[in-house]
Formats: structure tokens, sequence, C-alpha cells
């Protein structure tokens, strides 16, 4: 049976003084990942503060020492695949090894509005996400060769990445999304599938809907002759499956889709009135991993 690990996803919409607060909390809780937002402003208020996910990044490789850190999900509207293939080294290297590097199909239209871009129709979000994975892949392996890679929207030429990340071959690498093209790619590519859910649906039927997902992505992995249990498998917990809306609510979420073969669970940082439910969720995460 997989090991249950936990995460947390803390945005940055606070002073640099209290997000290091929350990163030393999560760390200290023993959290096994630490992630934050890429996108170019709060997704709820443009007014509100938000600063930017790879910086924020960097600092959190200073500030912290054993959690492990990333983006969830680093965004393709903002940076091109070449640029976050050499800011990952980059990360990796600062904070010795622990990036855990998670790449989005770019969805928020406010986005492509800051970067002076149009809204990518569906399918050419899709190709790009294709193309993108495969370009961030390779350079982060070009360490001994060069890597050329010529598509219709990204494309680099007879390029390396130097120095080579402290991980080999690379920063483990998480593909987020719940498309069937999605699993696809992280059947592929991808060392961990993070999903989630939306809308207003009840746990059992999110809980059933993922069950069919990881299924298919088992089946995937086997069409490519590769061991399903290679591919981790994540989940965000936003509302509907919002983990501090109740005292219990955290612990019958993880115990609903452990059954179903989820094995890695992130939450958001908690609203201030809430705070006190990310201790009893680390009290939580001690009990289920001595069962």
């Amino acid at each position: 049976m997989s090991e249950l690990r936990f995460g947390v996803l803390d945005v940055p919409d606070a002073q640099f003084p209290t997000l290091v607060s929350r990163w030393r909390r999560v760390e200290e809780f023993g959290f096994d990942f630490l992630y934050t937002a890429d996108h170019y402003r709060h997704t709820r208020d443009p007014f509100l503060p938000w600063f930017d996910g790879w910086t924020v990044l960097a600092a959190m490789a200073f500030e912290t020492e054993t959690v492990r850190i990333g983006p969830l999900v680093t965004n393709p509207v903002l940076r091109g695949p070449a640029v976050v293939a050499k800011a990952a080294v980059a990360i990796d290297h600062l904070s010795g090894g622990r990036l855990e590097l998670a790449v989005g199909k770019g969805v928020e239209e406010f986005d492509h509005r800051a970067v002076g871009l149009p809204y990518w129709p569906a399918a050419e979000r899709t190709a790009r996400f294709r193309e993108y994975v495969k370009v961030v892949d390779g350079l982060l392996r070009s360490t001994e060769a060069p890597f050329t890679f010529e598509g219709r929207y990204y494309s680099t030429y007879e390029t390396v990445v130097s120095p080579a990340p402290v991980q080999e071959p690379r920063p483990p690498l998480t593909v987020g999304g719940a498309s069937p093209t999605v699993r696809q790619i992280a059947a592929e590519s991808a060392d961990c599938w993070n999903t989630f859910a939306l809308g207003d649906a009840r746990l059992g039927e999110i809980v059933e809907v993922v069950r069919r997902r990881n299924e298919d992505l088992d089946e995937r992995c086997l069409a490519l002759d590769r061991d399903p249990r290679s591919l981790r498998r994540s989940l965000v917990l936003w509302k509907p499956l919002d983990p501090w809306e109740t005292p219990d609510a955290f612990e019958r979420i993880v115990t609903s889709f452990r059954e179903v073969g989820i094995y890695e669970f992130n939450v958001m940082w908690p609203p201030d009135d809430r705070l006190h439910l990310l201790e009893r969720a680390a009290a939580a995460i001690r009990s289920f991993r001595e069962s």
C-alpha cells in the first residue's frame, strides 16, 4: 500500500513575514509538501496582495528546511517552458533538492489579459499543454545532450540546462487536471497526477468520479507498459471538498479517497477563524501514519 502524504497550498496573498510564519508552521506540523499558486493576481480581487509565485518559491527554499516545495501549479500563460525549466533547476538547488514541479493548463482569463494574450480555445490549450510538458521534461533531462523540440506552439533548439538539477534524473513532475488528455500525459511523462473537484457534487459522487478516473489512469499506464503504482495520485481539497467545513471533515475526506487510490492530499491554508483546524489536521495526519 502506498504511503499517505499531505501538503498545504498557501497562496501568496500576504506580506512576506506573514507568509514565512505560515510556512514554518506547515513544516512544524509535519506536512510533506508546501505549495504556492502561480497567477498574475489574486483570483478574487485584483487589488488584494498577491506576490509572484516563483519569487515566492525562492523565498520558501531559504525559509524552510525539510518540507518539499513547489508551484501548484506553474502557469503556462505567464512563463514559457524553457524559462520554467531553468527556474526549476535554481529552486531545486536553493532548496537542497526539495522541488516538486507541478504544471497546469492555465485557465484563468485574467492571466491572459495581463500578458496580452487572447484566451486560448480548449483544443489549443490542450495541445499547448502537451507540448509544454514535453519541453519542460526534455530540458530538465538535457544535462548530457542538447535538447531540441519543434512544436506548433513551443520550440527549443540545441538547448542544455546547466547545472543539472539536484534530483536525478530531474525533480518530480506533476501534471494537474481532470481531462482524459491530462491523464494520458500523466501516464506518458509525469511522476504524479493531481486532480480536484469543483461544483456542488456530494462527497460520494466525487469519490466515484475519482475512482473511475483513477482506474482509467491505471489502464493508460498498462497500455504504455508502465507500472500504475509508479504514478502518484494527488488531490487538492477545496470546495466542495472543504476540509475545514466541520471538525471531522478532513478525516472523512482522506478516508473516503484513500479507498479509491488517492494517497496525497493537499489542503488550502485555512481562514483565520478556522486556523485551529490546521493543528487538528496535523494530529489526524499523525494518526493516519500510525494506523
